[in-house]
């Protein structure tokens, strides 16, 4: 559902990147896994498990391994 999607990423997109700021990255790195997380978001909604977490756990997870992934790719 384009329109849901549209209101999680008002809603997390801008606090995908700053807490990837707080925990170190780059303002231009944490922009780009930001949008690499509402990407992932959007492709794999259909994995999401509402017993197992929150959405917002869900999300910064994903966030936090992008990150992850990155730093270690740029390493």
């Amino acid at each position: 559902d384009r329109a849901a999607f549209a209101a999680l990423f008002r809603h997390f997109a801008p606090r995908v990147k700053a807490f990837l700021m707080k925990s170190g990255a780059q303002a231009s790195l944490a922009e780009e896994c930001a949008q690499e997380v509402m990407a992932t978001l959007w492709q794999k909604a259909h994995l999401f498990d509402p017993a197992r977490a929150s959405v917002a756990t869900w999300v910064f997870t994903i966030a936090r391994n992008k990150k992850i992934d990155r730093m270690r790719k740029n390493a």
